[in-house]
């Protein structure tokens, strides 16, 4: 009799360890997915803001107060009305108080710095730049690739014709030749906004590695320089300027988000040169 009631308290002892893995298990698992669940959406969330899908006209309805905050509440929930913006902003600062801040500080980043269009306007009427949102675009030079930039293509097919400006203050912090860019410039804002010109057909005297350069300030002029190892290659694409735009994303480094909407915002600031 003792050996049968022994035989059955070590089977339920058994069964109860069974299922105390098994809830370990399922509880471990859970987290797992939360984990996984909390990625995805930091994925999806960073993917909307660099998409940065902002028309002109919205941003200068909130260019009067806190334009930051009313530009991160539009980008994801995707409404001009006031009451939706503040709902938006309040409830997210309250559910992810640190996300919410990093991502508005990259917004305040994003406008603070853009002064001028990248390039001048002329008041001769047949010579334009034309451009279209392409970022990420398939690109194939070097392996398949999404198109980090924005290109503005030339009325005038003539390399050296049309002057580039550097978009804002800055200090010039890469300069040369690279096979996807040809010579290109890389210059760093004031905010740490990372903005690179690509497929320059030269520079301009003085421009070099180091150099602080102010908004509006001629840098380089449009070409067609690049896709080769060989340095100085041309041809191999339309003149046009390939302009990106950079920030610094914690676990990831440069990252690179859409111009395309930028310079939406900046065609009401070109300089006017004669050209």
């Amino acid at each position: 009799m003792n050996q049968k009631r022994i035989f059955w308290i070590l089977v339920l002892f058994l069964i109860a360890s069974l299922d105390l893995m098994l809830a370990r298990r399922i509880e471990q698992n859970h987290g797992l997915s939360l984990q996984k669940s909390q990625l995805a959406e930091e994925e999806e969330a960073l993917a909307t803001l660099r998409a940065l899908e902002l028309p002109a006209d919205v941003f200068a309805s909130f260019s009067d107060e806190q334009p930051a905050e009313k530009i991160l509440a539009y980008l994801f929930c995707q409404s001009q009305d006031t009451s939706d913006l503040k709902r938006w902003c309040r409830i997210e600062r309250a559910a992810s108080p640190k996300a919410y801040d990093t991502y508005a500080a990259m917004v305040q980043q994003l406008f603070a710095d853009a002064v001028y269009f990248p390039v001048p306007q002329t008041p001769n009427e047949k010579v334009s730049v034309a451009y279209e949102n392409s970022w990420q675009s398939q690109r194939t030079y070097g392996g398949v690739r999404g198109h980090e930039g924005c290109d503005l293509m030339a009325s005038v097919q003539q390399r050296g014709y049309y002057p580039v400006v550097s978009v804002s203050d800055g200090v010039v912090e890469k300069i040369g030749w690279l096979p996807q860019g040809g010579y290109r410039i890389g210059i760093r804002s004031r905010h740490q906004v990372y903005y690179y010109y690509a497929h320059l057909a030269e520079y301009e005297a003085g421009i070099e590695e180091g150099v602080e350069v102010a908004a509006g300030q001629l840098i380089g002029y449009m070409g067609d320089t690049g896709y080769s190892e060989v340095e100085g290659t041309t041809g191999n694409f339309p003149v046009h300027l390939h302009f990106g735009i950079y920030l610094d994303v914690e676990g990831r480094g440069e990252v690179s988000f859409n111009p395309y909407y930028v310079l939406g915002v900046l065609e009401e600031k070109k300089l006017k040169y004669v050209y």
